[in-house]
């Protein structure tokens, strides 16, 4: 997928901020099956990357299309 605007951008920062909180409470759960808990955690990391290299492409790109900025006197 890839980010076309600024509302995708903060929607896709949202997601990201609470796959992060999920992935500390699932990290730091107590009890449970253990294999279960560490097949959790990859795949929300999976996710967590995901969504990071998105949000990295669309600055990248949108950085490019803004010129330099004037010095200033």
């Amino acid at each position: 997928m890839n980010l076309q605007s600024e509302r995708e951008l903060q929607v896709t920062r949202q997601k990201l901020r609470i796959l992060e909180e999920q992935y500390e409470r699932t990290r730091t759960r107590v009890g449970g099956d253990e294999h279960v808990r560490e097949l959790s955690l990859m795949s929300l990391k999976k996710l967590i990357n995901q969504f990071k290299e998105e949000i990295a492409r669309y600055e990248s790109r949108v950085g490019s299309h803004v010129g330099p900025t004037p010095e200033r006197s």
